[in-house]
């Protein structure tokens, strides 16, 4: 059985400017050590704007003068982004030069490797005073290796809250939350914070990805590293810290919103670099019920703290400032492999006492309890102290959903599934199975009002053109909806049209350099889709004429993607053409087309097994037997072939993003894999629309 995939990460702290010092110093580590698959910054990449020559060699990097040997991934300290780099990384989706990538606000990111990198840029503020984030969002074993380097001096902070204790009596740290006041005036630079929205954000996406990896290998949780500014309060001092207590550090700007991310996300690694000094403490375990792998050979699961010095500026003396480990991916754990090992000697009970009642992996059923306390206390109480069960006001309602999520009750945006409006009503009908659905319930199996799903009359069709109900009046792609976004469209036929991909994984680049990363030469970058007019959930049945009307949408989607291939070649590119469908009647199917190089056309295939493979899924040669199956097929351009992987029914793990995650891979892209990171404003939207157009013009038959 082949063995998981290993990378080695290299994780830094403060840089604070010297840029040029700091990537020729990388440069020698990853000869020495690596090579490295990834270098991760957790603290302030750029200099305070008094330090002499900051502007000279920020200008030095955005120019590419400055060799980045490793893809670097940083996010924003408590400092902010000098005003051009801000400028830079929303222009380009977090890109600021070659393999280098801002990483602002917050989210989880996945290495090609398979590592998930959650992060949250920033000092903690709250919604009344923090400041503007410094750029859109853009959207194993442990072996530590020794280095050399000088910490950072931490930023003025604010109010200091009282310590509490805990059940032995033992008193944490006193923590400081800061309250965005930026630490440097200068109008070139945007302070970083984050607020309740942000970590409630952060909290709900590392609960999507754990509830995604229990549905593939049965472990949780999903997180191996968490990345932050500001150290966890709770950390030190412990009895278990190891040394005299002399030697332990003193935090002075711990956060308990900290704690609270790392309690939920329960990463495999945690580094912070606030503190500017190095402190390793021993791992911690979490309660028996969270384990990796399944079966005998499951594992406990444990996290490991590193707060890390700076490399350069320090007030603190000589601290060690980089850490480099191989990570085995939580994600790789498959039944019968606990991933990356057995628990290390030396683990303690979990110091964040104050979030230890979570005896579970996150996830979206218990999302709503731990989002309650995120504008609170951080714990099970109201902003007074008090328990609910005390009296009192009672407990803090959850943040709002995200304008994606839908009831799985009532099948309606707008609440949480706990706070379900017709919740009781179906709770009676459990009962009475005479009880009608309510006037705005929508069946989720046709999309229709008037009965609940487990009486749905259509349950045995699927693959076909779903009916047009008051829930697909807000769809996506449907041009009947007033609210479709126009700004993408590219142009439009009789049966589809071509729209330009929000958050497009290619963007337009010179036509005579070919493609540079994720620079595609076509113009307006190429990343488009062919989308049929009327809502349609699968385009399955235009490949197998079943009427005349499929037959009809077929042909013109073939005529479309003939003419976006003819654009492709005169850049010397195919296309990587793909469809997604689970055959739900409330979704908008949609081909999409992206552009790679002639050259790699060959590795499509082995690369979509490769892939398939790590998620202990196959490559099929055709469309599953079961009609309401779904699937992914992606064109082959090597071979003039479509290959095929199942989505069985039901299935809640399935890679939504594979076909991204495909090209992304071939291209060498991995941080483009999520359309989320990648989405730009609206006036860079119209630009890229405007330059595909023109360059589309000759091909385009609706014209």
């Amino acid at each position: 059985m082949a063995q998981p995939p290993v990378a080695k990460v290299l994780v830094v702290g403060s840089v604070n400017g010297h840029l040029a010092e700091f990537f020729a110093k990388v440069k020698k580590l990853d000869a020495k050590h690596g090579p490295f698959s990834v270098l991760l910054v957790t603290g302030n990449l750029f200099a305070d704007r008094s330090l002499e020559g900051e502007d000279e060699e920020i200008g030095s990097l955005l120019r590419d003068e400055i060799a980045v040997p490793v893809m670097t991934y940083a996010i924003v300290g408590d400092r902010g982004l000098p005003r051009r780099v801000s400028e830079r990384a929303a222009r380009r989706s977090g890109e600021i030069c070659s393999n280098l990538a801002i990483l602002p606000g917050q989210g989880v990111l996945q290495t090609s490797e398979g590592v998930r990198i959650a992060y949250i840029s920033g000092r903690y503020g709250s919604q009344s005073t923090a400041a503007p984030q410094a750029a859109q969002d853009v959207g194993g074993s442990g072996d530590g290796v020794e280095g050399a380097g000088a910490g950072s001096a931490p930023a003025n902070g604010s109010e200091a809250e009282a310590a509490p204790a805990d059940g032995s009596g033992v008193e944490d740290v006193a923590t400081t939350d800061l309250s965005g006041e930026p630490g440097d005036t200068s109008s070139d630079v945007v302070p970083s914070c984050f607020d309740g929205l942000a970590i409630s954000d952060l909290l709900a996406q590392v609960a999507s990805e754990n509830e995604k990896a229990f549905q593939k290998t049965q472990a949780q949780p999903s997180i191996d590293i968490l990345l932050t500014f500001d150290w966890p309060y709770g950390v030190v001092p412990t009895p278990f810290s190891g040394g005299p207590a002399a030697s332990q550090p003193a935090t002075q700007f711990a956060s308990n919103k900290v704690s609270l991310v790392c309690a939920a996300a329960m990463p495999r690694y945690h580094f912070a670099a606030g503190e500017g000094i190095f402190y390793e403490r021993q791992p911690w375990r979490y309660g028996n019920r969270v384990a990796v792998g399944r079966g005998p050979a499951a594992a406990p699961h444990y996290t490991r703290f590193v707060g890390l010095g700076s490399a350069n500026e320090s007030k603190h003396g000589k601290q060690r400032w980089f850490y480099a480990m191989n990570v085995q991916p939580l994600h790789n754990a498959s039944s019968g492999t606990a991933a990356p090992g057995s628990v290390p000697e030396g683990c303690t009970a979990n110091p964040l006492f104050r979030f230890g009642k979570l005896g579970k992996a996150l996830d979206t059923r218990i999302l709503p309890k731990i989002l309650a306390g995120v504008d609170g206390n951080g714990d099970d109480s109201d902003d007074d102290g008090r328990h609910p069960s005390a009296g009192g006001q009672g407990r803090r309602r959850a943040a709002p959903p995200p304008l994606s999520y839908v009831c799985h009750s009532c099948n309606q945006p707008g609440h949480w599934i706990s706070d379900c409006p017709t919740k009781d009503q179906q709770k009676r009908r459990r009962t009475d199975n005479a009880a009608p659905p309510p006037p705005d319930y929508v069946c989720r199996g046709c999309s229709k009002p008037g009965h609940w799903r487990s009486d749905c009359p259509d349950d045995g069709d699927g693959g076909a053109r779903a009916q047009p109900t008051d829930a697909l009046a807000k769809c996506w792609f449907c041009l009947a909806n007033p609210d479709v976004d126009q700004n993408l469209m590219a142009a439009i036929g009789d049966e589809a049209y071509v729209a330009m991909a929000k958050g497009a994984l290619v963007v337009g680049g010179a036509a005579s350099s070919g493609f540079e990363g994720f620079a595609s030469p076509i113009p307006g970058g190429g990343h488009v889709l062919v989308v049929p007019i009327v809502h349609t959930d699968s385009l399955r049945r235009t490949r197998e004429g079943a009427s005349e009307e499929d037959r009809g949408l077929g042909t013109e989607i073939d005529r479309w993607t003939a003419a976006i291939t003819a654009l492709f070649a005169e850049y010397d590119c195919v296309p990587l053409a793909f469809e997604t469908s689970r055959c739900l009647p409330h979704v908008h199917t949609a081909l999409q087309m992206v552009p790679i190089p002639k050259a790699k056309a060959g590795a499509v295939r082995p690369t979509l097994e490769e892939l398939c493979a790590a998620e202990g899924l196959a490559v099929e040669r055709g469309y599953p037997a079961a009609p309401r199956d779904g699937y992914f097929v992606v064109g082959d351009p090597d071979a003039d072939d479509s290959l095929f992987v199942h989505i069985p029914r039901h299935a809640k793990g399935f890679n939504l993003e594979l076909g991204r995650r495909l090209a992304a891979t071939i291209l060498g892209v991995p941080a483009r894999e999520h359309w989320r990171q990648c989405v730009v404003a609206e006036a860079e939207e119209a630009r890229e629309r405007d330059r595909f157009i023109a360059a589309f013009a000759k091909h385009d038959f609706a014209r």
